[in-house]
């Protein structure tokens, strides 16, 4: 039994395996156990941005933390870089906060559709 272990078990600092759970664990807590938003669905580019609606109560920590993050405009993927979670996880509280009226997202819509990109291969090809 190595010394990490043995101050694992008297209840002093656990091992290395044990702490990457918790990053594991954390994730599902946070989302309250959804992995994806029952109403909203953002994509990864989209930006988001505060509104003038007042939060009704006090929020979770990191739904407090995205308020923070998005006085100015901030995609979703930003927002999951900076609160150093999950990029589902993000999509997630962004969109609680989204059903809330907290925060407005702006989705861009894509502008190469299939048709399109079919017609710029065959313009290619004929180069």
């Amino acid at each position: 039994m190595g010394a990490s272990e043995a101050d694992w078990r008297s209840g002093g600092v656990a091992p290395e395996e044990d702490l990457d759970d918790d990053s594991l664990v954390r994730p599902f807590i946070i989302t309250g156990g959804r992995t994806q938003h029952h109403r909203v669905t953002l994509r990864v580019e989209a930006l988001v941005v505060v509104t003038d609606v007042e939060p009704r109560g006090s929020l979770q920590f990191e739904h407090a933390q995205i308020v923070e993050l998005c006085q100015a405009p901030i995609s979703v993927a930003e927002v999951a870089a900076r609160l150093n979670v999950p990029l589902g996880v993000a999509q997630i509280l962004v969109g609680d906060l989204a059903d809330a009226g907290i925060v407005k997202v702006h989705e861009s819509t894509p502008i190469a559709t299939p048709t399109l990109l079919l017609r710029m291969i065959d313009a290619v090809r004929a180069l």
